[in-house]
């Protein structure tokens, strides 16, 4: 019982790295941004996971296929990690 309490405390650490990790990217790519330079047109995607379902969405064709890829990787991960746990 003692390895699963730890496993969790792993995960949790993971996530709260993670979280900080995104606000360092969101602050350097606002320092980035804030450049003045030639208008630029801003490309991208996601994915938004509700339950086992991804919402995959995206500017163009190639971030909407990156976007799918991730959530492929999401949905490995979450089944590896709930695998693991039962």
């Amino acid at each position: 019982m003692r390895g699963l309490s730890s496993l969790v405390f792993d995960l949790v650490a993971l996530g709260i790295l993670f979280v900080f990790a995104g606000f360092a990217v969101i602050f350097v790519a606002i320092i980035l941004s804030s450049k003045p330079s030639t208008e630029r047109r801003v490309k991208g995607g996601g994915v938004v996971m509700i339950g086992p379902i991804p919402l995959v969405f995206g500017s163009d064709m190639k971030w909407a296929s990156v976007a799918i890829v991730l959530a492929l990787v999401l949905i490995l991960v979450t089944l590896v990690v709930d695998l693991h746990v039962i």
